[in-house]
């Protein structure tokens, strides 16, 4: 019975890893629903995340001890109604959450980068 428990707490207290590709289209994905905000493609973008024979551009995923570190370009477009820190929470929450349905890895922090801003003075 004790080695039955003991596989139970071993298991519940296991990490499963995703492919860094994986939660890098995650990340591009969960953005991409927030209408002010996009990811930066190809040359536009400084970040990736490169695998063999794949690029994910504007998001860089580093796995080190303890965690994941999560780096993300953006390009914000503000209205007269946003603000830079709100977009940058929603934008973290959203990731936070994209990657907590995937894994149970630690997202260590998560770094965005605004590498441009656009202004919208409509109020929508």
């Amino acid at each position: 019975m004790f080695e039955e428990w003991s596989n139970i707490f071993h298991m519940a207290k296991s990490v499963v890893t995703i492919d860094e590709r994986v939660i890098a289209d995650a990340v591009v994905q969960s953005v991409a629903r927030i209408q002010s905000v996009e990811v930066p493609v190809e040359q536009e973008a400084e970040l990736s995340t490169v695998g063999p024979g794949w690029r994910v551009w504007g998001v860089g995923v580093h796995r080190v001890a303890g965690g994941l570190n999560i780096e993300v370009e953006l390009i914000v477009t503000l209205n007269t109604k946003s603000s830079i820190p709100s977009i940058s929470a929603r934008v973290r929450r959203m990731i936070r959450s994209a990657i907590k349905s995937l894994t149970s890895e630690r997202i260590r922090w998560i770094n965005l980068r605004i590498s441009d801003v656009h202004f919208n003075l409509k109020s929508n």
